[in-house]
């Protein structure tokens, strides 16, 4: 029942960046455009007049460009019966992209080349220390342990992006199923269709990740103070989410020789269903949970890249639960969880 109830999942604003360049020794002119100018030069606010632009990432056939993606999250749970019990757990994972654009097609898709080529992991559980390093060297049941991490790690895919930011499909991963299928302990040769199952379960899990470096742009024209936003359904415990992501162009500035829009984002989010019912003999009771969320996003317009983008989100989830144990006694049970989260993309 754990499995289902507990499915709290945290809500995670894809409010994402990436930026095109070439290696950092490819930059034209000199010109600071990547995300260390936004913490280490003034933000000059300039003015755009009576004039309306349109986001839109601008994709170059052999442009090559590399960002970083950081996740932080932090979860506190405790669960009451006869006794409470506490948890607590912290995690910093990095992970870093290359790209390559390769073709761009009649409808200004572009099909990128990408590779991950490096992951870190830092995580404290309860006190327990947890560290993974994919360029380190570890055996081969020391990465058995980390095969969610191995598997994407310095094996190149393809991804197609279309003007807007949104990340339509992603391909070539047959050498990822088969590197997953290397991990098991005991190798199976995959039938065609087992071999095409792995690989649509693997292509749920890589284009999400993917999406989480690219931001999806309105399709209006924008001017200061525009907004716009996207909704997207999730679930926590019994209850249907309503997720709203709001939009609103802060202001125009400077990022180099560039202009920039700064974009804020707030999470809201209305929520339906029982938060009462029966499974497997268990009654369970969850409480209107809490959501919260935002952040703040640096898009470049002349080189129709996002710059800079942080981001989080805070969930709160409470559930009583009412039971028969194994010897046929009445056991309850108030389990809470609250779990903060950040994302940030950058360039590097």
């Amino acid at each position: 029942m754990k499995s289902k109830l507990f499915q709290t999942g945290t809500i995670i604003l894809l409010l994402s960046i990436v930026i095109a360049c070439g290696k950092k020794d490819d930059k034209p002119n000199g010109s600071k455009s990547n995300a260390s100018a936004i913490t280490s030069d003034a933000l000059e606010s300039i003015s755009i007049g009576s004039e309306k632009l349109f986001l839109n990432y601008k994709f170059k056939k052999g442009e090559k460009f590399r960002y970083k993606l950081t996740t932080l999250s932090e979860t506190d749970e405790s669960i009451h019966t006869d006794s409470v019990m506490r948890s607590n757990s912290s995690q910093t994972l990095s992970y870093i992209f290359d790209c390559e654009v390769l073709e761009i097609d009649q409808e200004t898709i572009a099909e990128l080349l990408v590779k991950v080529s490096s992951i870190k992991l830092d995580a404290n559980i309860n006190g327990t220390k947890v560290t993974y390093y994919s360029h380190a060297d570890y055996s081969p049941e020391e990465r058995l342990r980390y095969v969610e991490y191995e598997t994407v790690y310095n094996i190149p895919f393809r991804a197609r992006v279309n003007q807007k930011g949104e990340v339509v499909e992603v391909s070539r991963l047959e050498k990822m199923a088969d590197k997953l299928n290397s991990f098991q302990p005991q190798k199976q040769d995959l039938t065609s269709e087992q071999r095409a199952d792995l690989i649509k379960n693997l292509s749920s899990a890589v284009l999400p990740l993917t999406q989480m470096i690219f931001r999806e742009l309105p399709s209006k024209p924008i001017a200061k103070d525009s907004t716009w936003e996207k909704i997207y359904p999730g679930n926590i415990g019994s209850f249907s989410l309503e997720n709203t992501a709001k939009y609103r162009v802060v202001d125009f500035i400077k990022i180099g020789d560039e202009r920039a829009a700064k974009i804020s984002a707030d999470l809201t989010v209305k929520y339906s269903g029982k938060g009462q019912g029966i499974e497997n003999g268990i009654h369970y009771n969850f409480a209107e949970p809490k959501i919260s969320g935002g952040g703040v996003i640096f898009f470049n317009i002349d080189s129709g890249k996002l710059v800079k983008a942080e981001t989080g989100t805070n969930v709160e989830v409470s559930v009583k639960l009412e039971g028969k144990d194994s010897m046929q006694k009445m056991r309850r049970t108030t389990r809470n969880d609250m779990t903060k989260s950040k994302n940030i993309v950058e360039l590097l």
